[in-house]
């Protein structure tokens, strides 16, 4: 038993060749029941279908090949004003990122700077909420890719020292986190330090909380 074609093309054609055979061979195929007519019709509709696409298929080619073309002459005219820039400022990455280009490659390599006004905007019941702002950029740092949160857990009366820095992480992809499951009853100091593959920036100084 043959197999009921699966693609469009091949559909249409055996539709085409099933209607010529019955019209080639009335004996076999009589009318009725065997009428070519009807899908004689669906397939001019399809084919007259098929081709609006493909003149819209070859237009929208054509749009595409312009605006490829358009996009190729921006490059042009981008690295030339970069390469202006540069030019302009060799030594001074700062500002370069005014205008949104990281070109110096030793970038890649520097950490981050120091994160900036870390405070506990919320706290509850074994639960804070640190927030803080990124590091400024500057020559000297790149941009930081994870915050690292630490504390230290210290007793409210004697002030010693329960926990140190490090025992305890977390981490934030954005500039602030919620922490649940902190000890009560102590004295606990957060750090945040910005971090990148290449290394920790200086960390905050470390904010005070008591839940």
């Amino acid at each position: 038993m043959p197999n009921f074609p699966n693609t469009k093309n091949e559909i249409v054609i055996l539709a085409a060749r099933v209607s010529s055979g019955i019209s080639e061979h009335p004996l076999d195929y009589p009318d009725p029941p065997f009428d070519p007519g009807p899908i004689n019709a669906l397939v001019g509709s399809a084919l007259q279908l098929t081709g609006q696409r493909q003149a819209k298929d070859a237009e929208a080619k054509a749009i595409l090949d312009l605006e490829n073309a358009k996009i190729a002459e921006i490059s042009v005219a981008l690295r030339t004003l970069l390469n202006q820039a540069e030019i302009a400022h060799p030594n001074d990455p700062a500002k370069l990122q005014e205008i949104g280009w990281d070109v110096p490659a030793e970038r890649k390599f520097l950490k981050p700077g120091r994160v900036r006004n870390l405070e506990a905007s919320h706290q509850g019941a074994g639960t804070v909420e640190l927030d803080w702002k990124a590091p400024e950029r500057t020559a000297e740092t790149a941009r930081p890719t994870v915050y690292k949160i630490t504390r230290e857990t210290r007793n409210l009366q004697t002030h010693e020292s329960i926990e140190e820095f490090g025992v305890w992480e977390s981490v934030s992809f954005e500039t602030k986190t919620l922490l649940a499951s902190q000890p009560r009853g102590v004295e606990i100091r957060y750090r945040v330090t910005a971090s990148n593959t290449n290394g920790d920036g200086p960390h905050e100084e470390a904010q005070r909380v008591v839940l």
